[in-house]
Parts: C-alpha cells; sequence; structure tokens
C-alpha cells in the first residue's frame, strides 16, 4: 500500500493534512505511485514528495507513507494536526510496534521528519526556503531523530514517585 499525506501550512490553523491511500501494483514504482495519487505529473516540482515511514496495517500489508507539500488541492478538507510532536510509542521492548498507532502519529512523524530534512537535505532545504511561512513553522518541531526523543515525564517514574 501506498499513503500519501498531503500537507499545508496555515498561520491561524497550523499544519492540516488529508490522507490518501491505494494499493501498489507488482510492477509500479512506490514513488511514482506516491505522486499519481497526489495527482502530480511526473515532471512537477512545486511539490515535495518524501517517503518518511513504513509499518504493517491490520491485516499485515505493508503500508509506505510519504509526505507531500504543500497539498496540491488545498480547498479540500484536512484534517488538522493538533500537535506535531505527538510520539507513538510501545511499552514492550519486544513488541516495538505501538498498540495506539494513528494516522495523527504518522502525520506527526512526517512533520517531525521535514523538519529534519530542512536542516540536513539541501534540496528539501530549498524547496521550503522557497515557502518561509511553512519553513518557520518546522523550525518550531523538535527534528531530532526519534531515538533522541525522551518523554517529558516518564510515565511510570511519576505513578510511583520518583522510585
Amino acid at each position: 500500500m501506498v499513503e500519501a499525506l498531503l500537507l499545508r501550512y496555515d498561520a491561524v490553523v497550523g499544519f492540516a493534512y488529508r490522507r490518501l491511500l491505494t494499493g501498489l501494483a507488482r510492477s509500479a514504482a512506490p514513488d511514482r505511485t506516491a505522486r499519481r495519487l497526489a495527482g502530480l505529473s511526473d515532471d512537477d516540482d512545486c511539490h515535495l514528495v518524501h517517503s518518511t515511514s513504513w509499518r504493517a496495517d491490520d491485516e499485515g500489508a505493508i503500508v509506505l507513507t510519504y509526505v507531500v507539500h504543500p497539498d496540491p488541492d488545498p480547498d479540500r478538507p484536512a484534517r488538522t494536526l493538533a500537535d506535531p510532536h505527538t510520539i507513538a510509542r510501545s511499552g514492550r521492548p519486544g513488541h516495538p510496534a505501538p498498540s495506539d498507532l494513528t494516522v495523527d502519529h504518522v502525520a506527526s512523524h512526517a512533520v517531525r521528519h521535514l523538519a529534519l530534512l530542512e536542516g540536513t537535505d539541501p534540496a528539501v532545504a530549498a524547496f521550503l526556503a522557497a515557502r518561509p511561512q511553512a519553513r518557520r513553522a518546522l523550525t518550531r518541531v523538535c527534528a531530532a531523530p526519534a531515538g533522541q526523543l525522551r518523554p517529558a515525564v516518564d510515565d511510570e517514574l511519576a505513578a510511583t514517585g520518583g522510585r
């Protein structure tokens, strides 16, 4: 499966996204499938398209997620991303997939991924430099790789009074 999260940013609303999903034909390239799913032509350089994550769905199919920015059809309804800092975690070290994973978690990860790329990938940085409002918004998002992120308060320590 290929999932495209069509991302937009508005100074009042913040980040919002639309989710599109399609199957991947046997001989199809995932990048091209994501572009077509978003309604982009192969020669469109006005949109950033980047794979951000993969996961297994409830039926065991692999879902490859792409972020597309800006949303090519910003007049369509979109879901507001309440907090791009929301992180899905598993509480069981031998079971890495979070049991409560939502598309909002995936979209939050995609936004953090873009924030990281803005500082590490010259092509993404140049693309975002031409979109200063979105770039400024991304500078307020933690761009640390997931393995370096720490919860503000460890729930177990908080529940036991730090013991």
